[in-house]
């Protein structure tokens, strides 16, 4: 199941999904400030809709009455946004920036869910794709190497022909195959169901929480939420080094982490901030050249915004390039078996009509 048709059962049965994160970060948007306008917001978002979205929502509206920070409102309650955006808005609420983070990750999830062509359903697309053909492809070479070519063996052997090298090799992998098919083909049959779960379960955690397994590992992937947060620093007026040591400190541990607090170490030695994100993996020396171009005609907060917008459509594109490329080579690979299979047994049979010929 891809992502647009979980999308689409998340917002039948009432879940969370980029529609309704996005109202909800509109609606904290435009009440921040006034508790009276934020809670009658919220009050009304969860009645347009049933549980468990209504119940979540009013969860949030009784920890903010209580005296809860967005933030921690967002982490008692979870689910309601994704995780880099709860990340986001622990930043704006230690920069000052927590109105603008809120407008800006609206727009972006609303932007993802609408975008005709995001890396990650494609991802997924081709992923249930792959499965679906590995299981077909494995299911019908099973039964024709089990039911098949036994059968197919003893026909040749009662007229006595004589078996070309390639079907001998087909016969041999038959009878290996139903010797030790509890030891090749059902764990082989387990993996691409537990395959397919994994699948569907990456997909849902990806339209709820924004969670990418492992993502914490890899810098670069959070270079294009680090640039926006530092855009909305930027163009509040407020400190560079305040905005990175708070995004570090609302990071997963991981290797993005660690990256991370090395550049705030060189930000704290007095050291450029571009350079550092470029020393320790988030950025580019192109990427760098362009940011600190930006610094010097005072268009930095477009320059960060520009670039993070651009890393990510240039990762949508480059992800749209090798899946071009890799579901040719599956169906080449599924192509050459089904080939081998056929030749090995219509070769013999030519064989046998020419000898009783």
């Amino acid at each position: 199941m891809t992502g647009g048709n979980l999308q689409a059962l998340l917002f039948l049965f009432n879940r969370p999904e980029p529609i309704r994160q996005s109202s909800l970060l509109m609606v904290l948007a435009t009440g921040l400030g006034d508790s009276t306008s934020l809670l009658s917001g919220l009050k009304a978002l969860a009645m347009e809709s049933s549980s468990p979205w209504s119940d979540k929502i009013t969860e949030l509206r009784l920890l903010i009455e209580q005296g809860q920070t967005l933030s921690e409102a967002l982490s008692i309650a979870t689910g309601l946004v994704p995780d880099a955006t709860l990340l986001a808005i622990r930043v704006g609420e230690q920069t000052g920036t927590l109105r603008q983070v809120l407008a800006e990750e609206a727009r972006r999830i609303m932007y993802q869910s609408a975008s005709s062509s995001p890396a990650h359903p494609m991802i997924s697309t081709t992923l249930a794709w792959m499965l679906t053909v590995g299981i077909l492809a494995l299911s019908i070479v099973t039964f024709i190497l089990i039911f098949i070519v036994p059968k197919y063996k003893k026909i040749f052997s009662d007229f006595g022909t004589n078996l070309p090298a390639m079907t001998e090799t087909l016969i041999s992998a038959s009878d290996w195959g139903a010797k030790y098919w509890p030891l090749t083909i059902l764990p082989m049959m387990s993996c691409l169901l537990a395959a397919c779960a994994y699948l569907v379960w990456a997909n849902l955690q990806q339209l709820t929480s924004g969670r990418i397994v492992c993502s914490e590992h890899f810098p670069r992937f959070w270079t294009p939420v680090t640039l926006r947060l530092l855009s909305i620093t930027v163009a509040a007026g407020e400190s560079i080094n305040d905005a990175v040591h708070a995004i570090h400190t609302q990071l997963r541990p991981g290797r993005t982490a660690g990256r991370l607090s090395a550049v705030r170490q060189e930000l704290n030695a007095g050291n450029d901030c571009w350079a550092a994100l470029r020393n320790n993996g988030f950025l580019r020396r192109r990427e760098v050249a362009f940011l600190e171009s930006a610094a010097r005609t005072r268009h930095l907060d477009w320059g960060l915004i520009h670039l993070a917008r651009t890393i990510d459509r240039r990762r949508e594109r480059w992800i749209q390039r090798l899946l071009t490329i890799v579901q040719p080579m599956i169906v080449m690979s599924v192509g050459l078996v089904v080939a081998f299979v056929c030749i090995a047994l219509f070769i013999p049979m030519v064989k046998l009509l020419n000898d009783l010929s």
